[in-house]
């Protein structure tokens, strides 16, 4: 009995020696930071170590000695000041099993505190000051801090301050105003300039300054192009010209009437909350907000980059953390495998580069259930993969609340995704200076996203982006986008702005399933994109606040010598292309069996393969907008069927399609010498040198003094032929054109233009309009190109040549769109080919029975099957887009949308739950008030 007693003892004592071995390496697996500790102290809970940087040398050691076990460092509440990045190496990696982890020690005692890292250092000594000669200014010493770099951002309590800046920011209307412009009369944006500077801004009369020290400024500004700003520094300003010379060159010039503001100028500090910094002279300048004591308050200047950063350190999750004040970015990881980021708030931090969090490259990176605000470039940003191989890097962002981001580069986007295989989901995104997500790469998913109020200071651009030849194959689903508002470079709000937007040959992508309502120029817009299906989407009042634009846009490009195309963009994607195709996997993705070396559809156009169907399209508010905006699309190489269209009933449907009937009437004789029967002499054509060959049709602004039309026979009628020819000096017509003699037509009538085509142009178009130019009125109608092509319901290569015909209407006094000055008009006829000729015969012109522009619309070849009728939603004006049982789209095959689990969700990797959403332009539309940028539109004293 005593044996068996004994040997029972012995097994108790191994078992407790065995959990305090164990409990033990628990504890040595922890390690303890808190900003009242002491980097002499073990680490323990009750011991823990001052900063991170000594905890990192602590893990590091533990990993080495006991690489199987998982090592944690605990930060404690309270402010943690990192003056110098803490780095992580491949030592520092952890594995699956035994991760690195960063993580939130909570108090009991005080459940809200939380550790805040700092990356800087806390500016004291604070006193009153006479710069500038006022007596609001205090100043500091940066002396003991070792600072003598200089620095963009200053934080009080954690929010950032204003860089002293000229002109001031204007809190009533915070991205419309606050703003100089360039000196001069602005061209056409997509107007080149010879010899023109990029490293120039010459500045308005009003705005001429005096500066001690302009090397001390830098510019922000935004050049030529309204969909991306540029900040720079200046290298000197000439008093006398207002002339500000940069540092360096800029990739496009700052043109007249661009907006742009100074910052960083010692005589600029002149506002509550802005700040200087003397570099030379080591001191800090600053005019406290209202209520601010900087006797107890914290002011801090960024010391660090990024406050964390992880390089080749896989396994490793960071959780709980409070982050701010960094020149560019809290947490950076490159080349990390499973990092991840969970339950963070990252706000006020970050200058033109940089994002909050930081996924370069790597596999499986996450950031989960963080806060994101005030943060000057990105929120997140992530890349990696292989594109060729098709290799999917696996990150994710998700369950994350990111606003108010890109406060310095104002292409700052909410998620920033450049590769392969990236899912963001379930995020709230809203108060965007430009898109909520920029998705470039191939293969990412998006989805369960709520985007609502984007691009506050751009244009050209939607609520999710992405675009390119070989960039696509990307899913879009059951995402809920609102109020993408457009800003344009002329003032001016609710412009230009779409919810999704496939841009620059965008290719592949599925759009499935999503909501867009209450954006400026459409749902979504399909610029020259290519084999996409975009089905089972709820569109709703997206053609501008006034309901004047269109619910869906879709634009081609061409065969143009001119056009974007074979200009610039089919070299670089070509490039790519072959570079992708080098993968024999590629040649099976959708849209790849088209090259961009011969990408034409017999009538010239490019864009292809798109399928749009079993959509609800409902706008009953703004019944007098077009359905759809499609600017020369082939629509039997496109399919648009089966969908709901619903305008509310009270006004016809709009499509921008003319078709007619029947004719009513021969109005040929109206136009001179319609029939090319009269030429002139070669006599008669030396008198006058703008007239061609055809009696009383003359050379419009003629481009090319030597060259001459020609009448030839063609089937036994005359036939104007004209010669390719391009002129690039010319400013607008820079191709052959000829008119005709005025003629007069009955305003509120329908009419149509025929005529016969011939060519020999392997390229271009034969452009037909019907022009009134009066009292600085041009104004086009019917406008058509042809080339290669013609009107699908007649369209045949006859022996006479293509039978082409546009038709147009005629406003009368009453209709919207009427102007008293019209009155007569002109045939122009423009050949836009380099070389070849074009030309035209039998020209018949005919008052017409119109049709509506659906049935014109259904008739070239779109909507066959598509319905004009109530979805019967459920309480749209309320947010509820559910379907009733008895909507006509589940007839078509509509599939519901899973709308309660769009947006984020209660999790415990939330930093905060439930959600407090941001004050934002929702709450204060009086925000987007427009500012004329022309000086003759400006008021006296007005900024």
């Amino acid at each position: 009995m005593n044996r068996l007693f004994v040997q029972r003892c012995v097994r108790i004592s191994c078992r407790l020696l065995l959990l305090a071995m164990l409990s033990a390496a628990s504890l040595a697996a922890e390690i303890h930071v808190s900003p009242s500790g002491c980097d002499d102290q073990p680490g323990t809970p009750a011991a823990p170590v001052q900063t991170l940087e000594k905890a990192r040398v602590l893990a590091r050691s533990l990993r080495a000695g006991r690489p199987t076990e998982a090592v944690s460092i605990f930060l404690h509440p309270g402010r943690h000041m990192i003056r110098k990045t803490v780095a992580f190496g491949p030592e520092d990696s952890g594995t699956a099993e035994a991760p690195l982890k960063i993580l939130a020690r909570h108090d009991p005692a005080a459940p809200a505190a939380r550790p805040l890292l700092v990356g800087g250092a806390a500016v004291t000594g604070w006193k009153k000051s006479t710069r500038n000669d006022r007596s609001d200014v205090w100043e500091a010493d940066l002396g003991p801090l070792a600072i003598t770099h200089p620095f963009r951002q200053v934080y009080l309590n954690g929010k950032r301050l204003t860089w002293a800046r000229y002109p001031n920011e204007d809190p009533a209307r915070p991205y419309s105003g606050g703003w100089a412009y360039v000196d001069g009369v602005r061209p056409p944006m997509y107007q080149d300039i010879e010899e023109e500077r990029t490293d120039t801004v010459v500045l308005r009369a009003e705005d001429a300054r005096r500066w001690s020290r302009p090397q001390d400024g830098e510019v922000c500004i935004f050049p030529r192009y309204n969909w991306w700003n540029r900040i720079e520094k200046i290298a000197a300003y000439d008093p006398p010209s207002r002339t500000i010379t940069l540092a360096k060159k800029m990739a496009y010039a700052a043109r007249p009437e661009d907006r742009f503001c100074i910052m960083g100028m010692r005589e600029e500090l002149d506002a509550p909350g802005e700040w200087f910094q003397d570099v030379e002279g080591r001191k800090l300048y600053l005019i406290p907000p209202a209520g601010a004591d900087l006797a107890s308050d914290l002011v801090t200047v960024p010391t660090v980059n990024e406050i964390l950063h992880f390089s080749k350190t896989d396994h490793v999750c960071v959780r709980g953390l409070e982050l701010t004040c960094a020149e560019e970015g809290a947490l950076r990881f490159t080349d990390c495998d499973h990092a991840s980021v969970e339950k963070c708030s990252m706000h006020d931090l970050g200058y033109f580069h940089g994002s909050a969090v930081s996924l370069d490259r790597g596999k499986h990176g996450t950031v989960r259930g963080c806060d994101i605000w005030n943060i000057g470039g990105h929120g997140v940003s992530a890349s990696g993969g292989d594109r060729v191989a098709m290799e999917r890097c696996g990150h994710l962002v998700e369950n994350c609340y990111i606003h108010h981001v890109g406060q310095f580069n104002r292409h700052g986007i909410g998620v920033m995704l450049s590769g392969v295989g990236i899912r963001v989901a379930h995020n709230l995104i809203h108060d965007m200076p430009r898109c909520g997500i920029f998705h470039g790469g191939v293969l990412n998913t998006l989805e369960y996203n709520r985007i609502r109020h984007c691009n506050l200071e751009m244009e050209d651009t939607g609520c999710t982006y992405t675009g390119g030849w070989c960039g696509g194959w990307h899913t879009i689903r059951y995402n809920h986008c609102s109020d993408s508002i457009g800003f344009d470079n002329h003032g001016r709000f609710f412009v230009f702005a779409w919810g999704i937007y496939l841009d620059e040959s965008g290719c592949g992508n599925d759009v499935y399933g999503n909501i867009v309502e209450r954006c400026q120029v459409g749902a979504m817009h399909l610029h020259n994109a290519r084999e996409n299906h975009i089905q089972n989407n709820i569109f709703v009042d997206n053609a501008g606040p006034q309901g004047r634009t269109h619910q869906l846009s879709l634009q081609t490009w061409n065969d143009s010598p001119n056009g974007v195309f074979l200009r610039d963009r089919q070299p670089k994607m070509l490039k790519e292309y072959e570079r992708l195709m080098a993968n024999p996997a590629w040649a099976a993705m959708r849209g790849m069996h088209v090259s961009p070396a011969d990408p034409f559809l017999p009538d010239g156009t490019i864009m292809r393969g798109n399928v749009i169907t079993r959509n609800i399209f409902y706008y009953p508010s703004q019944p007098d907008s077009r359905y759809i905006r499609e600017n020369g699309v082939n629509l039997q190489s496109n399919t648009i069927d089966s969908n709901i269209v619903w305008n509310g009933g009270t006004a016809p449907l709009k499509t921008g399609r003319q078709a007619f009937k029947r004719a009513v009437a021969d109005l040929t004789e109206r136009i001179p010498n319609g029939d090319f029967s009269r030429r002139l002499t070669a006599e008669e054509i030396a008198q006058e040198p703008d007239r061609t060959v055809a009696a009383g049709w003359r050379w419009y602004h003629k481009t090319f003094p030597d060259l001459q039309a020609e009448i030839v026979t063609a089937e036994g009628n005359s036939a104007l032929r004209l010669p390719g020819a391009f002129n690039p000096e010319k400013k607008y017509i820079r191709n052959t054109c000829i008119r005709s003699a005025p003629f007069a037509l009955a305003p509120g009538k329908h009419y149509r233009l025929s005529f016969r085509l011939q060519h020999a142009a392997a390229t271009g178009e034969l452009v037909a309009r019907l022009v009134c130019e009066n009292q600085g009125l041009w104004k086009a109608f019917g406008a058509r190109g042809f080339l290669n092509r013609a009107d699908g319901s007649e369209a045949a290569t006859a022996r006479g040549g293509l039978l082409c015909q546009t038709a147009f209407y005629l406003p009368k006094d009453g209709d919207a769109d009427y102007d008293a000055r019209v009155s007569e008009l002109t045939l122009q006829l423009q050949f836009n080919s380099s070389q070849g000729w074009a030309q035209v015969s039998n020209l018949r012109l005919d008052e017409v029975q119109p049709a509506t522009e659906w049935e014109a619309w259904q008739m070239a070849g779109a909507d066959a099957h598509s319905v004009v009728a109530d979805p019967l939603l459920a309480d749209p004006e309320h947010g509820d887009f559910t379907l009733q049982p008895e909507s006509p789209a589940l007839k078509l095959g509509f599939e519901p949308i899973p709308f309660r689990q769009i947006g984020p969700y209660e999790d415990d990797a939330r930093a905060t739950w439930p959600i407090r959403e941001a004050e934002g332009v929702r709450e204060n539309p009086q925000w987007l008030q427009p500012v004329p940028t022309d000086q003759s539109q400006r008021q006296p004293g007005q900024p």
